[in-house]
């Protein structure tokens, strides 16, 4: 490859790295062409891209930034997972994928502006959508008061049933005589 050549791969990945905020890397040793295609097509369905590089290169790509760190992780075949708007979906899509072919393997990643390793994105994927937590935490957000309204309703829904009662009772004394 050429210098010039070069130099766009690692514009390009500049641009991506400005575009996509969280950024997964994975060893793909061991995958064939096929694999690889439907990982690519995977994470893309995610809203996510799959690209390989030259380590170098993406070390360049990375710079000096925050992200830097994530340069000291590129060692042998490397792929780089770009996520698109929904980070965890894409994260979701690579350790399905993960799971599926042992060859792929989550050796790093940069996710929410923190650095973690494999275990902690394996770990991560696992979480349920952001729609299913928001749902529970609405939920255990609303159970208390529910209680509330119940024990509240209690209270009077007892006095009437305690006056119908002496109400009826009251009818059956006055009703023989």
């Amino acid at each position: 490859m050429r210098k010039a050549q070069k130099q766009q791969v690692v514009e390009g990945l500049q641009e991506a790295l400005r575009q996509h905020a969280d950024l997964f890397l994975a060893d793909y040793r061991g995958l064939t062409v096929k694999e690889m295609t439907e990982l690519r097509r995977s994470v893309a369905q995610a809203g996510g891209r799959v690209q390989v590089v030259k380590n170098r290169l993406l070390g360049r790509a990375l710079g000096e930034g925050e992200r830097a760190a994530l340069a000291a992780r590129l060692e042998g075949p490397v792929a780089a997972v770009f996520a698109g708007a929904e980070p965890l979906a894409v994260l979701k899509a690579l350790a399905d994928f993960a799971r599926r072919h042992e060859d792929l393997a989550l050796k790093s990643g940069w996710f929410e502006g923190r650095l973690l390793g494999g275990g902690e994105l394996v770990e991560l994927s696992t979480l349920p959508p952001r729609e299913e937590l928001l749902a529970k935490l609405l939920g255990a957000l609303n159970a208390p008061l529910s209680q509330l309204v119940g024990a509240l309703q209690g209270v009077p829904r007892e006095l009437v049933l305690t006056l119908e009662a002496l109400a009826r009772q009251r009818q059956a004394e006055a009703a023989p005589a």
